[in-house]
């Protein structure tokens, strides 16, 4: 079988009569299967074809043994495969340089070095041959080898047993046709000066920039400035922070959506709750009539004494559109948002169905995209309520996940004797309280009252409060009329 040759050549310009020289075979590369067994060869012309300063050609063997100038169907292994899982098990570095020839200068140096067939070429099954591996990256000095470096850096990062990145020292960048370790040797310098560049060179770490995960010590954690977490409605919202407020259909969800929104914004009072001081907020609607919008937000400023100031109420509607509403379980349709958002400290989404209209919202999976984003926002300082339905078990509609990082569910229900007629009427109740209890955390009941021309929230206990209520009075009347 063909083997391996390689000639080294020293450094030279390309000039007129080079270039109308007839090509020359100059060395040959045989790439072999893990057992050993060749499998194809390329050969390197220099000059090369067609006035070019170098080419190659793909060879293999037909089945009857006739040469066939393609590697159509082959395996497609790293080169020097059986040398470079042999350097694996005995814990030698492996070089990754950019071409056969640059494999072939070190290895007759007693250095292990690979390569693939193709400069832009990696696969998932080199990174796993190369698992175990103690790796060294040595790179050509242009445009494309520097790119081909940070593509390998960045697959290989975490996933060999080691990973270093070589600069060899005299080599100037080129923006095509960089010199190579093979230039580095031919100018003079000497393996051993490789090898203490190698031990010398630390292992790589990605560069940090923006985008990069930091990671900070318990000291420096404690030493850190933190402000207090400010609270936008007491008891249940701070800043930063993740609701989710359900309820059937036609209970109230709106009505108390509207209600946290304009207190938020306000600084005002909504049922047993107060927003400590007025903040920006965004209410994203997905499904109610502007009218309709219009007429609620009309009575809830006539209930309140606080007004938002002009721009601590935004509101986007589906009537005031030239387009569907953004669905917010694509990137797309969260980024329409994204101006917005950027100026408010509260976020109202009403309601998750008809903004979230993607994927299953059964399936844990499905969430996934929403819980990213919010704790995106989180992040950021927003705080978010989420608006849902609840199912005919009385919990939140779908993957009961959606819980796991909310710092509170608001429950609104109607009460057993509630009848149609009487209008809103529920008792709220949270099914999950992170950061409160007590007597904030107790449940209550509302009702929305018109009397008067005026409307207004009647607070009570719920009706279960009231009825042991009247019953311990009823008691402490008997046990008085019996003395």
């Amino acid at each position: 079988m063909i083997e391996t040759t390689q000639f080294t050549h020293p450094i030279t310009t390309t000039n007129a009569t080079s270039l109308a020289a007839k090509p020359k075979e100059v060395a040959r590369y045989v790439y072999k299967n893990k057992d050993g067994k060749p499998i194809c060869w390329k050969i390197r012309y220099e000059p090369g074809f067609y006035g070019k300063s170098k080419s190659f050609k793909w060879q293999r063997h037909s089945e009857n043994g006739k040469i066939i100038d393609n590697r159509d169907g082959c395996e497609n292994p790293l080169y020097r495969l059986p040398e470079v899982l042999s350097g694996i098990e005995t814990d030698r570095n492996i070089f990754l340089v950019e071409g056969e020839k640059d494999v072939e200068t070190l290895m007759k140096l007693r250095l292990i070095a690979t390569t693939t067939s193709e400069t832009s070429e990696w696969n998932d099954g080199f990174t796993q041959i190369l698992s175990n591996a103690k790796v060294v990256i040595l790179y050509d000095n242009d445009k494309t080898g520097l790119e081909r470096r940070d593509r390998l850096c960045g697959i290989l990062y975490g996933r060999v047993k080691s990973l270093r990145v070589v600069d060899l020292p005299g080599l100037e960048y080129c923006k095509k046709h960089g010199l190579d370790v093979t230039d580095w040797l031919n100018m003079g310098n000497t393996v051993e000066q490789l090898k203490n560049l190698v031990q010398q060179a630390p292992e790589y770490e990605p560069p940090q920039d923006e985008d990069a995960l930091r990671v900070i010590t318990l000291d420096e954690l404690f030493a850190l400035e933190l402000p207090e977490r400010e609270i936008l409605l007491e008891p249940f919202l701070p800043s930063q922070g993740l609701v989710l407020l359900v309820a059937q259909r036609g209970v109230g969800k709106t009505h108390v959506a509207l209600g946290i929104a304009y207190a938020v914004a306000s600084g005002g009072i909504f049922l047993n709750w107060n927003a400590p001081q007025a903040k920006k907020v965004l209410y994203v609607d997905g499904e109610m009539p502007a009218v309709l919008m219009q007429q609620r937000l009309k009575m809830i400023e006539s209930m309140n004494e606080n007004h938002p100031a002009k721009t601590n109420f935004l509101l986007i509607t589906p009537d005031n559109q030239t387009q569907p509403m953004p669905d917010l379980s694509t990137q797309a349709g969260r980024d329409m948002l994204k101006k917005f958002i950027a100026k408010c400290d509260l976020i109202v989404i009403d309601n998750l169905s008809c903004l979230f209209r993607s994927g299953n919202e059964n399936e844990a999976e499905s969430w996934r995209e929403a819980q990213e984003w919010a704790l995106d926002l989180r992040r950021q300082g927003k705080s978010v309520l989420f608006v849902h339905h609840m199912n005919k078990n009385g919990t939140q509609r779908g993957t009961s996940k959606r819980e796991d990082i909310l710092d509170a569910v608001v429950v609104l229900e109607h009460p057993d004797d509630y009848t149609a007629d009487e209008g809103a009427r529920f008792n709220v109740s949270f099914s999950k309280a992170r950061h409160f209890s007590g007597q904030s955390a107790r449940p209550f009941q509302a009702r929305l009252i018109y009397e008067n021309d005026t409307h207004y929230w009647k607070i009570s206990g719920t009706a279960e409060e009231e009825q042991l209520a009247q019953i311990a009075n009823m008691k402490k009347m008997a046990r008085q009329s019996s003395t």
